[in-house]
């Protein structure tokens, strides 16, 4: 313990007297190695367009629901997307059902299938896109500044509404839920 204090007693005095006499450095190149500790970041951002627009006027178009982003630097880490119908996940398939209190005329229907997409802007990463269910693995290594040890992907979620007769649909609000996982493999 004595040895351990006297060699850092004098490490502070040859940094103490270096500092008063303003030496140079002895040293031109310092390198640290060691392993950060790993970072893994996954943000999804709800789109303002999605919470509010008009469900006839959309027909044949596209609306963004949300985006997402996933970075780590661990050279292992692997993601996987699942996004599912409904809230619970368990539903057949993705739609846009008309909101309860909302009484449909007889014959009218109450559900427009839609397909989700996933699109990434990211060079190299792949988009896929489904009526019933989406899965996707999510990061490209090196992308980011040309380091292969980081994970890197950013995209849109999208909703694709077909172009449907209004007049077979009941008039009324209509909203859409989906389940969204992310999986570390």
């Amino acid at each position: 313990m004595k040895t351990r204090h006297l060699i850092m007693t004098t490490l502070l005095l040859m940094l103490g007297v270096g500092l008063v006499f303003a030496t140079p450095l002895s040293f031109t190149t310092m390198q640290l190695q060691g392993r950060m500790p790993i970072t893994e970041i996954f943000r999804v951002e709800q789109s303002d367009e999605a919470l509010n627009f008009n469900l006839v006027d959309s027909r044949n178009t596209t609306v963004r629901v949300g985006s997402y982003t996933i970075t780590s630097n661990d050279s292992t880490s692997q993601f996987h997307l699942y996004i599912n119908p409904g809230e619970d996940g368990k539903q057949e398939q993705f739609a846009f059902t008309l909101d309860s209190g909302f009484t449909p005329a007889p014959g009218q229907q109450t559900q427009l299938p839609i397909t989700v997409r996933v699109v990434s802007s990211t060079s190299g990463a792949v988009s896929v896109s489904g009526a019933d269910k989406v899965e996707k693995t999510l990061g490209v290594r090196g992308i980011y500044a040309g380091n292969d040890d980081i994970l890197f992907e950013s995209g849109d979620i999208l909703a694709e509404i077909p172009d449907f007769d209004p007049d077979l649909f009941a008039t009324g609000w209509y909203s859409a839920a989906i389940q969204l996982q992310i999986q570390v493999l």
